[in-house]
């Protein structure tokens, strides 16, 4: 299925992975950092478009998102109507683990997590209900933005991917 106006889905299970040299150094480097990124981001893309009453249904939880191909896994906590970045290593109430690739097409809309999940490209861990409503919540966001610069970066990678 594809939402009014972003286009044709890929109907194959097309995918790019990084080379493993990329996640080689990403496993080696402080995760703190990245998570401030997506934290940052979280907050730019997403902190005013989301309901108030999602986030106080989310306040406390912590969310993984590990990029399986960067070596890359971040974390964020809900803090009010704020995603702050994690220090901490404790688990995540929710981990979601897939591709560069395969997050940047769920984010674009040019795939769907349903999809992703069936097809063991998106890997999901913990409080199944709290993922769930974070994915409900985020399919429900328009940031059409967003997504056209997404979608350009996709095209770029069209060369690599198989």
């Amino acid at each position: 299925m594809t939402p009014a106006g972003t286009g044709s889905k890929k109907s194959k299970a097309q995918s790019f992975i990084l080379p493993a040299p990329i996640g080689a150094v990403g496993r080696h480097l402080p995760r703190f950092p990245a998570s401030v990124a997506l934290a940052m981001a979280l907050n730019v893309v997403l902190r005013r478009k989301l309901p108030q009453d999602l986030f106080e249904r989310l306040d406390g939880r912590k969310v993984g998102i590990d990029v399986t191909d960067l070596g890359t896994v971040m974390s964020f906590r809900i803090r009010g109507t704020r995603f702050v970045p994690c220090r901490d290593t404790s688990p995540p109430d929710v981990q979601f683990r897939a591709s560069a690739y395969d997050f940047t097409l769920l984010a674009a809309r040019e795939q769907d997590a349903d999809t992703l999940f069936f097809n063991r490209r998106l890997m999901v861990e913990g409080d199944t209900e709290l993922a769930l409503l974070v994915k409900n919540s985020l399919d429900a966001v328009e940031a059409p933005h967003a997504r056209r610069a997404l979608r350009r970066i996709l095209k770029l990678a069209e060369p690599f991917v198989r």
